[in-house]
């Protein structure tokens, strides 16, 4: 029987289990791309710098071993074009191997780059299949793109990788802002019903100075990189950049929240600190009297962080539901104050609300969607929260109770 087998047919499997390796790429034929930046080109309107932060191999492999002690393991290329594919051919007359994008973690934009719009910038992202829609977007507050990726870090050797765990650090322990990766802010440019937003990060200090390694070796380095609260966008253009307190209250409504803090202030300059240890959002909508109302519910779980206060008790119940109440009001607030900035403010959907009027009317969506920008920024938001103290600590009264008796 096997003799009976046709020679073409042995050859189409031989030829099938083969191809299989056809587009093979070896690392010593690569230029290996960690960082996209992003920056309108002051001289010519319309075209855009592109910026790559990429590791120089040699570098990275003598550090692992021991050797290379003060290398910098990664340089940056630049070019310039109308279109990204345009910069990505110009960059390589300047590499002696083919650029790959693959390994790709942040991209950055310049903000007047951000602010003229980016909306035609992602076709090449989105279409071409090496590049890895799963890294994150940020926008260079007040500053350019290329200044950023520039900067060198203290805590990573790869400036890139301390800003890609920077995002993540800053979203867990603080949860003023929070991760997003390219193809959720993609597919937020091409809804109508939700607007793109992403972190921001700026240079703090000289952006000359900030590329040597002299500011680095210094026990305070006078130049270095701080993540900002969340850009805003609108139509593919930025249209603002939230404040911190703003920004919590968007990661809150965005149900990105891992953990933040909740500062009570008390009488003169008292204050207990509670720290959120878990935070749980949900965000309905409904049509009254023909307009749209959205109602946001907010249950967290806490515990005290710190009491800077010689009159609160905290294991006292009552005390512990005066201060459930007061972290209730304040967290209403915040997010209330969020959500009126983005909507009277920046007029910008980020939050989503058009997803949840079609889910609550699709009817309702069809009639109105066209006057959106009209409607969105009336929309009566309702903010209800709970907060539940779980744990106050091994200590009831504050120790500053006897520090402040004896000072009297």
């Amino acid at each position: 029987m096997i003799r009976g087998i046709s020679p073409v047919i042995v050859s189409i499997i031989l030829i099938l289990v083969l191809c299989g390796c056809w587009d093979v790429k070896y690392l010593d034929q690569l230029t290996v791309v960690m960082a996209i930046g992003m920056d309108e080109d002051p001289d010519k309107p319309g075209h855009v710098v592109v910026t790559l932060q990429v590791v120089v191999p040699s570098q990275v492999s003598d550090s692992q071993n021991g050797g290379g002690a003060g290398s910098i393991p990664v340089t940056t290329y630049t070019g310039k074009g109308k279109t990204l594919i345009d910069t990505v051919r110009s960059m390589n007359s300047q590499t002696s191997r083919r650029l790959f994008f693959s390994h790709n973690q942040v991209l950055i934009i310049g903000e007047k780059l951000a602010r003229k719009g980016i909306g035609t910038m992602f076709d090449l992202i989105d279409r071409d299949t090496e590049i890895r829609t799963d890294f994150e977007i940020l926008v260079a507050k007040n500053g350019t793109a290329a200044d950023i990726l520039t900067t060198l870090t203290t805590m990573e050797k790869i400036p890139v990788k301390q800003m890609y765990e920077m995002v993540r650090t800053y979203n867990k322990m603080q949860g003023v802002t929070y991760p997003v990766k390219a193809l959720d802010f993609i597919r937020s440019l091409d809804s109508d019903k939700q607007q793109p937003a992403a972190g921001s990060i700026e240079l703090i200090g000289d952006a000359e100075e900030a590329q040597k390694k002299d500011n680095i070796e210094q026990i305070k380095p006078a130049n270095y990189l701080k993540l900002g609260g969340m850009a805003i966008f609108k139509d593919g253009k930025l249209v603002g950049f939230l404040n911190e307190q703003d920004s919590l209250g968007l990661t809150i409504i965005k149900k990105k929240m891992n953990r933040s803090q909740i500062d009570i202030p008390l009488d003169g300059e008292d204050v207990v600190s509670l720290g959120v240890l878990r935070s749980k959002t949900k965000v309905k909508a409904n049509i009254y009297r023909n307009k749209p109302v959205v109602v946001i519910e907010i249950e967290e779980k806490a515990h005290i962080f710190e009491v800077k206060s010689s009159k609160v008790r905290v294991q006292d119940t009552q005390t512990i539901a005066w201060l459930e109440k007061k972290a209730e009001k304040q967290l209403e607030d915040q997010v209330a104050e969020s959500a009126h900035t983005l909507q009277r403010r920046l007029n910008s959907d980020v939050m989503g609300y058009g997803g949840y009027i079609y889910q609550a009317s699709p009817k309702y969506w069809r009639e109105h969607s066209k006057e959106w920008s009209n409607i969105y920024p009336e929309i009566n938001t309702v903010v209800k929260a709970k907060v539940d103290i779980l744990a106050t600590g091994i200590r009831n009264q504050s120790y500053l109770n006897k520090t402040r008796n004896k000072n009297r």
